[in-house]
Protein backbone atom coordinates (compact mmCIF):
# COMPACT_ATOMS: atom_id res chain seq x y z
CA UNK A 1 0.00 0.00 0.00
CA UNK A 2 1.10 3.53 -0.83
CA UNK A 3 -0.57 6.93 -0.47
CA UNK A 4 -0.84 8.97 -3.68
CA UNK A 5 -1.06 12.61 -2.63
CA UNK A 6 -1.73 15.54 -4.90
CA UNK A 7 1.34 17.75 -5.19
CA UNK A 8 2.55 20.82 -7.02
CA UNK A 9 6.18 21.71 -7.73
CA UNK A 10 7.40 18.93 -5.47
CA UNK A 11 5.27 19.89 -2.45
CA UNK A 12 1.91 18.81 -1.11
CA UNK A 13 -0.86 20.80 -2.80
CA UNK A 14 -2.42 22.20 0.40
CA UNK A 15 -2.46 21.77 4.17
CA UNK A 16 -4.78 18.77 4.03
CA UNK A 17 -2.46 17.01 1.59
CA UNK A 18 0.54 17.90 3.76
CA UNK A 19 -1.13 16.49 6.87
CA UNK A 20 -1.92 13.27 5.00
CA UNK A 21 1.66 13.10 3.71
CA UNK A 22 3.07 13.49 7.22
CA UNK A 23 0.57 11.04 8.69
CA UNK A 24 1.15 8.24 6.21
CA UNK A 25 4.91 8.69 6.43
CA UNK A 26 4.77 8.47 10.23
CA UNK A 27 2.82 5.23 9.93
CA UNK A 28 5.37 3.67 7.61
CA UNK A 29 3.30 4.06 4.42
CA UNK A 30 5.15 5.50 1.44
CA UNK A 31 3.61 8.85 0.36
CA UNK A 32 3.86 9.50 -3.39
CA UNK A 33 3.35 13.06 -4.60
CA UNK A 34 1.68 13.18 -8.00
CA UNK A 35 0.88 16.02 -10.37
CA UNK A 36 0.29 14.24 -13.68
CA UNK A 37 -1.76 11.23 -14.71
CA UNK A 38 1.42 9.46 -15.74
CA UNK A 39 2.32 8.79 -12.10
CA UNK A 40 -1.27 8.75 -10.82
CA UNK A 41 -2.31 5.91 -13.14
CA UNK A 42 0.41 3.57 -11.84
CA UNK A 43 -1.36 3.15 -8.49
CA UNK A 44 -2.94 -0.11 -7.31
CA UNK A 45 -6.47 -0.57 -5.88
CA UNK A 46 -5.16 -0.68 -2.29
CA UNK A 47 -3.27 2.61 -2.69
CA UNK A 48 -4.97 5.58 -1.02
CA UNK A 49 -5.58 8.76 -3.02
CA UNK A 50 -5.57 12.16 -1.31
CA UNK A 51 -6.57 15.37 -3.07
CA UNK A 52 -9.56 17.51 -3.99
CA UNK A 53 -13.03 16.00 -4.05
CA UNK A 54 -13.10 16.17 -7.85
CA UNK A 55 -9.79 14.31 -7.99
CA UNK A 56 -11.07 11.64 -5.62
CA UNK A 57 -14.22 11.20 -7.72
CA UNK A 58 -12.01 10.72 -10.77
CA UNK A 59 -9.97 8.08 -8.94
CA UNK A 60 -13.12 6.25 -7.80
CA UNK A 61 -14.69 6.44 -11.26
CA UNK A 62 -11.60 4.80 -12.72
CA UNK A 63 -12.41 1.81 -10.49
CA UNK A 64 -16.13 1.92 -11.25
CA UNK A 65 -16.98 3.01 -7.70
CA UNK A 66 -19.90 5.34 -6.98
CA UNK A 67 -19.80 6.86 -3.49
CA UNK A 68 -23.11 7.56 -1.77
CA UNK A 69 -24.34 10.95 -0.58
CA UNK A 70 -24.50 10.74 3.21
CA UNK A 71 -25.05 14.41 4.07
CA UNK A 72 -28.02 13.88 6.40
CA UNK A 73 -28.33 10.22 7.49
CA UNK A 74 -31.85 9.30 8.52
CA UNK A 75 -30.45 7.61 11.64
CA UNK A 76 -29.34 11.06 12.85
CA UNK A 77 -32.52 13.00 12.07
CA UNK A 78 -33.24 13.52 15.77
CA UNK A 79 -29.98 15.48 16.11
CA UNK A 80 -30.60 18.02 13.33
CA UNK A 81 -32.81 20.41 15.30
CA UNK A 82 -34.40 21.67 12.10
CA UNK A 83 -36.43 20.45 9.14
CA UNK A 84 -34.39 19.34 6.11
CA UNK A 85 -35.89 18.34 2.79
CA UNK A 86 -35.12 18.15 -0.94
CA UNK A 87 -36.46 20.08 -3.89
CA UNK A 88 -35.31 21.11 -7.36
CA UNK A 89 -33.86 24.48 -8.23
CA UNK A 90 -36.74 25.12 -10.62
CA UNK A 91 -39.21 24.75 -7.74
CA UNK A 92 -37.29 26.65 -5.08
CA UNK A 93 -39.39 29.81 -5.39
CA UNK A 94 -42.36 27.91 -3.98
CA UNK A 95 -40.53 27.74 -0.64
CA UNK A 96 -40.71 30.37 2.07
CA UNK A 97 -37.83 32.71 2.93
CA UNK A 98 -35.35 32.76 4.51
CA UNK A 99 -34.08 29.30 3.61
CA UNK A 100 -30.71 27.54 3.60
CA UNK A 101 -29.90 25.61 0.43
CA UNK A 102 -27.03 23.53 -0.91
CA UNK A 103 -26.79 21.14 -3.88
CA UNK A 104 -27.17 17.41 -3.31
CA UNK A 105 -24.28 16.93 -5.73
CA UNK A 106 -21.22 18.07 -3.84
CA UNK A 107 -19.08 21.07 -4.76
CA UNK A 108 -21.11 22.37 -7.71
CA UNK A 109 -22.19 25.40 -5.65
CA UNK A 110 -21.78 26.53 -2.03
CA UNK A 111 -24.43 26.31 0.64
CA UNK A 112 -26.09 29.70 1.18
CA UNK A 113 -28.88 31.31 3.16
CA UNK A 114 -31.37 32.84 0.71
CA UNK A 115 -32.87 36.00 2.19
CA UNK A 116 -34.25 37.26 -1.13
CA UNK A 117 -34.51 35.47 -4.49
CA UNK A 118 -31.86 37.70 -6.07
CA UNK A 119 -29.34 35.93 -3.78
CA UNK A 120 -29.55 32.87 -6.03
CA UNK A 121 -28.09 34.49 -9.13
CA UNK A 122 -24.43 34.72 -8.15
CA UNK A 123 -23.94 31.08 -7.12
CA UNK A 124 -26.87 29.22 -8.69
CA UNK A 125 -27.61 31.22 -11.84
CA UNK A 126 -25.80 28.79 -14.15
CA UNK A 127 -27.33 25.61 -12.73
CA UNK A 128 -30.24 23.91 -14.45
CA UNK A 129 -33.79 23.80 -13.03
CA UNK A 130 -33.51 20.03 -12.41
CA UNK A 131 -30.59 20.50 -9.99
CA UNK A 132 -31.46 18.74 -6.72
CA UNK A 133 -31.10 20.83 -3.58
CA UNK A 134 -31.13 20.23 0.13
CA UNK A 135 -33.24 22.84 1.91
CA UNK A 136 -33.41 23.57 5.60
CA UNK A 137 -34.70 26.07 8.07
CA UNK A 138 -31.80 28.46 8.81
CA UNK A 139 -29.99 27.96 12.10
CA UNK A 140 -27.32 30.32 13.43
CA UNK A 141 -24.35 28.41 14.81
CA UNK A 142 -21.96 30.31 17.06
CA UNK A 143 -19.31 27.59 16.79
CA UNK A 144 -18.73 24.56 14.56
CA UNK A 145 -16.80 21.36 15.28
CA UNK A 146 -15.73 18.31 13.26
CA UNK A 147 -15.96 14.91 14.94
CA UNK A 148 -13.69 12.38 13.22
CA UNK A 149 -14.77 8.75 13.34
CA UNK A 150 -12.76 5.60 12.69
CA UNK A 151 -14.66 2.31 12.71
CA UNK A 152 -17.39 3.91 14.80
CA UNK A 153 -15.04 5.38 17.41
CA UNK A 154 -14.37 9.08 17.96
CA UNK A 155 -10.67 9.79 17.33
CA UNK A 156 -10.80 13.58 17.54
CA UNK A 157 -13.09 16.60 17.69
CA UNK A 158 -11.65 19.72 16.06
CA UNK A 159 -12.88 23.31 16.17
CA UNK A 160 -13.16 25.01 12.78
CA UNK A 161 -15.48 28.02 12.91
CA UNK A 162 -16.90 30.69 15.20
CA UNK A 163 -16.39 31.16 18.93
CA UNK A 164 -14.01 28.51 20.30
CA UNK A 165 -15.38 29.14 23.80
CA UNK A 166 -18.84 27.95 22.71
CA UNK A 167 -18.07 24.28 23.36
CA UNK A 168 -20.18 21.35 22.18
CA UNK A 169 -22.06 19.01 24.50
CA UNK A 170 -20.05 15.77 24.42
CA UNK A 171 -22.94 13.63 25.63
CA UNK A 172 -25.03 14.71 22.61
CA UNK A 173 -22.22 13.77 20.24
CA UNK A 174 -21.65 10.41 21.94
CA UNK A 175 -25.38 9.66 21.72
CA UNK A 176 -25.44 10.55 18.03
CA UNK A 177 -22.49 8.26 17.32
CA UNK A 178 -24.21 5.37 19.11
CA UNK A 179 -27.36 5.99 17.07
CA UNK A 180 -25.47 5.41 13.82
CA UNK A 181 -23.79 1.97 14.08
CA UNK A 182 -23.64 1.43 10.31
CA UNK A 183 -21.60 4.53 9.47
CA UNK A 184 -18.72 4.26 6.96
CA UNK A 185 -15.38 3.01 8.28
CA UNK A 186 -13.92 6.52 8.09
CA UNK A 187 -16.07 9.66 8.19
CA UNK A 188 -16.81 12.85 10.10
CA UNK A 189 -19.87 14.38 11.71
CA UNK A 190 -19.96 18.17 11.87
CA UNK A 191 -21.77 19.66 14.86
CA UNK A 192 -22.70 23.25 15.60
CA UNK A 193 -23.48 25.00 18.87
CA UNK A 194 -26.40 27.44 18.79
CA UNK A 195 -26.68 30.69 20.72
CA UNK A 196 -29.01 28.97 23.21
CA UNK A 197 -26.45 26.20 23.84
CA UNK A 198 -27.86 23.33 21.78
CA UNK A 199 -25.45 20.98 19.98
CA UNK A 200 -26.93 20.09 16.58
CA UNK A 201 -25.76 18.01 13.64
CA UNK A 202 -24.72 20.23 10.73
CA UNK A 203 -23.98 17.43 8.27
CA UNK A 204 -22.01 14.26 7.71
CA UNK A 205 -18.84 14.14 5.57
CA UNK A 206 -17.67 10.97 3.88
CA UNK A 207 -14.14 9.88 4.77
CA UNK A 208 -12.80 9.62 1.23
CA UNK A 209 -12.19 13.39 1.16
CA UNK A 210 -12.00 15.31 4.43
CA UNK A 211 -10.36 18.48 5.62
CA UNK A 212 -8.14 17.63 8.60
CA UNK A 213 -8.81 20.79 10.66
CA UNK A 214 -5.77 20.18 12.86
CA UNK A 215 -6.38 16.52 13.65
CA UNK A 216 -3.19 14.63 14.51
CA UNK A 217 -1.78 13.61 11.08
CA UNK A 218 -1.45 9.88 11.81
CA UNK A 219 -5.10 9.72 12.91
CA UNK A 220 -6.11 11.68 9.82
CA UNK A 221 -4.26 9.17 7.64
CA UNK A 222 -5.99 6.26 9.36
CA UNK A 223 -9.45 7.75 8.75
CA UNK A 224 -8.69 8.30 5.06
CA UNK A 225 -7.18 4.83 4.66
CA UNK A 226 -10.10 3.08 6.36
CA UNK A 227 -12.70 4.62 4.06
CA UNK A 228 -10.58 4.14 0.97
CA UNK A 229 -10.15 0.43 1.73
CA UNK A 230 -13.88 0.07 2.37
CA UNK A 231 -14.83 1.72 -0.93
CA UNK A 232 -12.28 -0.26 -2.93
CA UNK A 233 -12.98 -3.59 -1.24
CA UNK A 234 -9.37 -3.96 -0.11
CA UNK A 235 -7.74 -4.65 3.24
CA UNK A 236 -7.07 -1.68 5.50
CA UNK A 237 -3.34 -2.02 6.15
CA UNK A 238 -3.57 0.47 9.03
CA UNK A 239 -6.45 -1.15 10.91
CA UNK A 240 -5.71 -2.12 14.49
Amino acid sequence: MRAYIHGFQGKAYNSDCQAAYDGFKALGIEPVLFTTNEKFDTRKPEDVVVGSTIMIWHALNQRGIQAEHYDYPEELSAFRGRRIWQTRLGDIRHEGLPIFIKPVEEKIAPGIVVEKWEDLEAEYGLLGPETLLYCSEPVEFVSEWRCFLLYGKIVGIQFYYGDRDAVYDRETIDTAVRAYPNMPAGCALDFGVTADGRTLLIEMNDGYSLGFYGLEPALYARVLAARWAELNGTEDALKY
